[in-house]
C-alpha cells in the first residue's frame, strides 16, 4: 500500500485527531475509487506537536492484544516506547479489507474483518512502514532545518541529533513542518536482528485503559436523548412470531414499545431494566418451528448422514481405496463433539442513532462492514451516508462476526426516531444466538507390517458454520463451495487449505494415501464461527485416533508422532522439548499424561496434560506443558497470553460446556447451567516458545483445539476408557 499524507481539514469532525503535527495515512487500489464517495478517516498515524503518536489501525481489540501489536511495529520504526503511543481505534474505511481473507480466496471476498488469528499477519508489515515514513519524513524535516545530510542525523528516543555538532531537536517540534513533505516512495524497514521492542516480551498498551475506565465498550456509549432496549427470542427453534401480546408489559414504568420481527421482539424502554423487565412480561404467540429437535434427533441425523459419501475435502494423497484394500490390518474409529456456546464475558450491546440524513452505529464488532449492510438495508441510506464506531470487545470468538444483535438497534432507532442501545441478556444470547456446530468424525485407517498408517480416510460429518452468509449476500462466499464443501469446518483436517499456507501440509503427519470426505449435515439450528471453527472437533478426533494406532503398535505415542514427522524437523524439535518440559513419561505419582499435535494455523504446537481420574470418575487436570514454534513473534508476552486464554477455553468445551436441545428449545440459559472452567479449576499451564525466524503462524485460536485431545489421552492412560465424545461425561469412564 502506498503511504500518503493525510489533510486534517478533510476529518474536521473525527475525534480521532487532535490539532497540528504529523497525520500519515494509507492509499490503496480501491481508495482511490471510494476516495471520492467517502470522507471516512482511513487506518492513520498521526505525531503530534508534542510528540505523541495516535493511531487508527483496521482491526478490533478483543482481548487478543493486536493494539499492541501493531503499535510496536510503529514505535520499533521511529525508536519510541509504548509510552509514547496516547491513542489507539479501529477505523472503518470501505478500502482497508482484510488482507489475508482477500488473498485466501483470490482477491473474491474483501471485507474488513477480525478474525481468523491473522491479524498480524496482515498488517504488522504495513504498520512498520508507516512507522518507518514517519521517521524519514522527520529527519528529512532536522535535514532541511539544520542543512546537513540525513545520514549524519541520529535518533534516540524522541530526540533527533547530529553528533558532530551538538545540534538536537525533538520529534514533537518537527511534526508540523514535516507535513509539508512529501512521503518518500522508498522507505527501509528494520530487519529483525536491528529489533529493540519487536521479538520482546512487552506489557499491552491497553492495561491501563481498561483498568482507569477510559476503554469504551459496547455498554459505555452514552447519547443525548437516548434510548434502551432489549430483545426477546421465540421459545422454539425455528418458529415465527404471529402475534404479540404486551399489554402486561406496559404496566412496567418506562416501558415504551415492542417492536416485532420475524423470530423476536425488539422491547424499548427509558432504562436497560425497564427493557428487561418488561420483555419478560411479553407473551408471543407463534407457529411453525422444530419441536422434535432434541439431543437424541440431532445425533440420529449425524449418523444418518454419515452413510452417505458426500463430497471429497480437500487435496487427496494417494489412492486411499487401493492401498486399503490391499492392507491387511486395518480398523474403524469413530469420535463426537457437541453443540458449544461462545459465554462472551461482554454481553451483546449496540447503539445505533438513526436520522432522515444519516445512520450511526457503536458498538463490539468483529465485522465493521456488517452495519454498513444493516444500514443500507434498514434505512435505505447509500454506504457514505452511514458511519460505524468500533468499540473495545469483552471477547469475540467468532459471535460477534453476526448481523443479528446489530440489527436491533438499527430497525428500534428508526422506528422511535432518537437513539436507541440494546443489550441482549445472558439468557437471550444463550438461548437464542450462534452456536459451533456438533460433529461426528469416523475413520478407516489402514496399518502396515510396523503398524504405522499406510491409507487414511476420514468423514466428516457437521452442519456448515458459514452457509448462512450465502443465504444472507446471495452467493456463496469463496470457502464454500456449491457442492457443500465449507473449508471452515475441516480446519485442522488433514490435506487442506488454509488461511497459513505456508507449507501446511508439510507440518502434517506423513501418511501415504488421504481422502477426507465432508457431509454437510442439515440441523437447523443456527451455527457460526466459534474459537477454531472445524479444528476442536477434527483435533480431537485425529489426535485420539493417533493414541489409539500407538496403543495397538504398542508405542510410545510421542514417539509415534516423531515417526510420522520425521521429515519435519521443527514439529520432531517441538515434540522433544515437550517431552523435556512436560517430563513426559514421568507424572507425579496417581497422576496420568496424555498427549496433541498440531500444525493448525501453521502454529506447530503440541500439548502435554497431565491428570487424576477420582474413584467417582472426576477428572482433575492438575498441568497442562504447551510447546509451540509459531514463527517469528512481534511480542512472546502476548504469545503467552493467548495460549493460556485459549487452553482454559478449551478446558470448558472439554470437561463440562455443552448446549442440549430437548422439545426444540436450547436447554442452557446462564453460566448456572452452561459451566465454564472457573480459577479453582484452572491448572497449572507451562508454555515454552520456540525461537524461531519462519514466518508467523496464528496464535488467538492455536491453543484451544490441542488441549481437548491431550486430556482425553490421559484418561485412556488413567482409565483404559477410550474418549470418544467432548466434552468428557462420567457414564463414558464407566
Amino acid at each position: 500500500m502506498k503511504i500518503v499524507a493525510l489533510n486534517r481539514r478533510d476529518f474536521l469532525r473525527s475525534s480521532a485527531l487532535v490539532t497540528g503535527g504529523l497525520l500519515l495515512g494509507f492509499e490503496s487500489p480501491v481508495a482511490a475509487k471510494v476516495q471520492s464517495t467517502s470522507s471516512q478517516l482511513g487506518p492513520f498515524l498521526q505525531m503530534t506537536n508534542e510528540g505523541k503518536i495516535r493511531l487508527g489501525v483496521p482491526v478490533v481489540e478483543m482481548g487478543q492484544g493486536v493494539y499492541t501489536s501493531l503499535a510496536m511495529c510503529v514505535v520499533e520504526e521511529l525508536g519510541l516506547g509504548l509510552e509514547d503511543v496516547e491513542h489507539i481505534e479501529t477505523i472503518h474505511h470501505p478500502s482497508f479489507k482484510n488482507p489475508v481473507f482477500s488473498s485466501f480466496t483470490n482477491g473474491s471476498f474483501s471485507i474488513q474483518a477480525t478474525g481468523g488469528s491473522c491479524s498480524m499477519k496482515g498488517w504488522a508489515h504495513e504498520f512498520q512502514r508507516i512507522g518507518a515514513t514517519a521517521r524519514e519524513m522527520l529527519v528529512n524535516t532536522a535535514s532541511k532545518q539544520w542543512n546537513l545530510p540525513p545520514n549524519q542525523l541520529r535518533i534516540e528516543k524522541s530526540t533527533i541529533y547530529h553528533p558532530v555538532s551538538g545540534a538536537q531537536i525533538e520529534f514533537g517540534q518537527l511534526a508540523t513542518k514535516a507535513s509539508t513533505l512529501s512521503p518518500p516512495l522508498k522507505i527501509s524497514i528494520k530487519s529483525p536482528e536491528q529489533f529493540n521492542i519487536l521479538g520482546n516480551p512487552t506489557k499491552r498498551w491497553d492495561t491501563s485503559v481498561k483498568i482507569n475506565g477510559k476503554a469504551t465498550y459496547g455498554a459505555d456509549i452514552k447519547l443525548p436523548e437516548m434510548l434502551y432496549g432489549t430483545v426477546r427470542h421465540v421459545p422454539i427453534l425455528g418458529s415465527k412470531i404471529i402475534r404479540v401480546d404486551d399489554s402486561k408489559a406496559k404496566q412496567v414504568p418506562g416501558f415504551l414499545a415492542a417492536i416485532p420481527l420475524a423470530n423476536q421482539i425488539i422491547v424499548v424502554a427509558d432504562s436497560t431494566w425497564s427493557a428487561f423487565e418488561s420483555s419478560k412480561l411479553m407473551e408471543i404467540s407463534t407457529e411453525g418451528g422444530f419441536k422434535e429437535l432434541d439431543d437424541s434427533w440431532i445425533q440420529n441425523k449425524l449418523e444418518k448422514d454419515s452413510e452417505q459419501d458426500g463430497v471429497i475435502a480437500g487435496e487427496q494423497l494417494g489412492d486411499f481405496q487401493v492401498a486399503f484394500e490391499k492392507t491387511q490390518k486395518k480398523f474403524e474409529s469413530e469420535y463426537s463433539a457437541s453443540i458449544q456456546a461462545h459465554a462472551c464475558m461482554e454481553p451483546l450491546t449496540a447503539t445505533a442513532h438513526v436520522t432522515a440524513e444519516k445512520c450511526e452505529f457503536w458498538g463490539p464488532i468483529q465485522v465493521q462492514d456488517v452495519p454498513v449492510l444493516v444500514g443500507m438495508q434498514v434505512t435505505g441510506l447509500p454506504p457514505e451516508k452511514i458511519k460505524v464506531h468500533t468499540t473495545y470487545l469483552g471477547g469475540g470468538f467468532g459471535r460477534k462476526v453476526e448481523a443479528d444483535y446489530i440489527i436491533p438497534p438499527v430497525v428500534a432507532s428508526k422506528a422511535m426516531g432518537r437513539p436507541v442501545q440494546i443489550t441482549w441478556r445472558r439468557e437471550a444470547d444463550t438461548q437464542g444466538g450462534f452456536y459451533r456446530p456438533p460433529g461426528l468424525i469416523k475413520f478407516k485407517v489402514g496399518l502396515d507390517e510396523n503398524n504405522l498408517p499406510n491409507s487414511f480416510h476420514a468423514k466428516v460429518i457437521t452442519p456448515s458454520a458459514t452457509l448462512h452468509f450465502a443465504e444472507i449476500l446471495g452467493y456463496f462466499p469463496p470457502w464454500i463451495q456449491e457442492d457443500g464443501y465449507d473449508w471452515t469446518m475441516l480446519e485442522g483436517m488433514l490435506q487442506q487449505p488454509s488461511l497459513n499456507p505456508d507449507g501446511s501440509t508439510n507440518n502434517q503427519y506423513k501418511i501415504p494415501n488421504v481422502k477426507i470426505n465432508y457431509i454437510p449435515s442439515e440441523i437447523p439450528i443456527t451455527w457460526g464461527f466459534w474459537r477454531g471453527i472445524g479444528a476442536g472437533p477434527n483435533v480431537f478426533a485425529i489426535e485420539s485416533l493417533i493414541d489409539e494406532i500407538a496403543t495397538i503398535g504398542k508405542r510410545d505415542s510421542l514417539e509415534l508422532r516423531k515417526m510420522l514427522m520425521s521429515h519435519n524437523s521443527r514439529a520432531v524439535n517441538v515434540l522433544d522439548t515437550v517431552r523435556e518440559f512436560g517430563n513426559w513419561g514421568n507424572p507425579s505419582e496417581g497422576n496420568f499424561q496424555g498427549l496433541s499435535y498440531s500444525d493448525y494455523l501453521n502454529s506447530i504446537q503440541a500439548q502435554i496434560a497431565e491428570i487424576s481420574v477420582s474413584p467417582r470418575g472426576k477428572i482433575k487436570v492438575h498441568k497442562v506443558t504447551c510447546v509451540i514454534d509459531c514463527g517469528s513473534m512481534q511480542n512472546p508476552h502476548i504469545v503467552l497470553q493467548q495460549l493460556r486464554g485459549a487452553i482454559i477455553f478449551g478446558l470448558t468445551s472439554t470437561l463440562m460446556g455443552e448446549i442440549n436441545v430437548k422439545d426444540g428449545q436450547i436447554v442452557q440459559s446462564n453460566f448456572d447451567d452452561y459451566k465454564m472452567i472457573r480459577l479453582k479449576e484452572t491448572p497449572e499451564i507451562n508454555i515454552h516458545l520456540i525461537e524461531s525466524k519462519e514466518k508467523s503462524g496464528g496464535i488467538g485460536e492455536a491453543g484451544t483445539p490441542l488441549i481437548g485431545p491431550a486430556v482425553a489421552n490421559a484418561v485412556f492412560a488413567a482409565t483404559g476408557k477410550r474418549v470418544r465424545r467432548l466434552p468428557i461425561r462420567k457414564e463414558d469412564l464407566a
